[in-house]
């Protein structure tokens, strides 16, 4: 990004109706009881029994807190599993994260596009977990190579459902499904209900305490999620997973143009069209991929002349770590940035 601008970088600052909906989703896994004959008796067909974020959701797990069988109802069908997965293969990060998170390893995940590691933010938390190609294209060679006796995947992978599923029993999970409902399917694979629940707690008692905090700071500013890309700035909704975090569980205010955003997680708009967001702050993703754009952006007189940039309210963040993972570790740091750049802004 230009060095000129007097932007703040936030990156380096270590969906109420869906929330109930996703409560009570939780409380359905932990509670409800159903047991199956045969080792990891189930099916992987059907869509007859497949759910949606609008139904009971996709982690439709059903035991008692640590206890074997588990029934998971995901998109496919339903898995009966009758002992803990001694190895898991995982087709989208956020399963890693997701795994880290309650204190459990894959044996083997993918990685994001472009990258040759794991997330950085992950540190040496993923281990010897092995690399299984990317999320847009899972290595099908090392995922036999590791023998998993689980799959978790997404409805991202559709096209490669049919072949992976032939390697192993594999759970397909709403793409969009909220992190808590993902965490509860997790928990109830790996016996790790307890050590679930005491994230997501944390994570909502976090968030209460930062939405006091961010009410009282910022009163009716309201907050902007942009993204400049080839085709146009990009400018986030309520229906964008991290919109969602931010407007939601942070309780940010949106601006006019924001609110109008329907039905859709963004519209495209021109550089020209920029000061029509009129937000008081602004949530600038980047990333090598957008990089030239986002340069663009930056230097361009339409960005300069806004109030929020020439008063140091545009703050840089990664577009990876903020749109790609949505897993709990990485959506905890999603909010400690945003509410440290927004607490600390003047």
């Amino acid at each position: 990004m230009n060095k000129g601008t007097k932007r703040q970088a936030a990156g380096s600052m270590a969906h109420g109706d869906h929330k109930s909906r996703f409560l009570m989703g939780w409380m359905l896994a932990l509670v409800l009881v159903l047991t199956a004959c045969g080792a990891g008796a189930g099916t992987n067909g059907g869509n007859e029994s497949a759910t949606t974020p609008t139904d009971t959701p996709s982690n439709g797990a059903s035991q008692t807190a640590g206890a074997f069988p588990v029934t998971i109802s995901h998109m496919k069908g339903q898995y009966t599993l009758n002992e803990k997965p001694k190895k898991i293969a995982v087709l989208d990060v956020k399963f890693l994260d997701q795994l880290l998170a309650v204190g459990e390893q894959p044996a083997g995940s993918v990685i994001a596009e472009g990258n040759t590691t794991f997330p950085e933010y992950l540190g040496d938390k993923p281990g010897d977990v092995q690399v299984l190609g990317t999320r847009d294209k899972p290595n099908l060679e090392a995922i036999v190579a590791l023998d998993p006796d689980l799959i978790l995947m997404t409805d991202f992978q559709e096209k490669e459902y049919e072949r992976v599923s032939k390697i192993a029993p594999t759970i397909v999970l709403d793409f969009y499904e909220d992190w808590r409902d993902t965490l509860a399917t997790v928990a109830a694979i790996t016996g790790k209900q307890a050590e679930a629940e005491t994230v997501r707690k944390a994570y909502e008692d976090k968030i209460a305490g930062l939405k006091e905090k961010l009410s009282e700071k910022l009163g009716e500013e309201t907050v902007a999620l942009i993204r400049p890309r080839k085709e146009g700035i990009r400018v986030h909704g309520l229906e964008h997973r991290t919109g969602g975090i931010l407007y939601e569980d942070l309780g940010l205010k949106m601006p006019a143009l924001v609110q109008k955003i329907k039905d859709d997680t963004s519209v495209e708009i021109s550089m020209e069209k920029v000061p029509e967001i009129g937000a008081d702050h602004y949530f600038v993703l980047s990333d090598e991929l957008f990089a030239a754009e986002a340069e663009a952006l930056d230097s361009s007189s339409v960005w300069k002349s806004l109030d929020a940039v020439k008063n140091n309210r545009a703050y840089d963040v990664n577009s990876t770590l903020w749109i790609a993972y949505y897993g709990p570790l990485a959506i905890n740091i999603i909010v400690d940035q945003a509410s440290e750049a927004l607490l600390g802004s003047n």
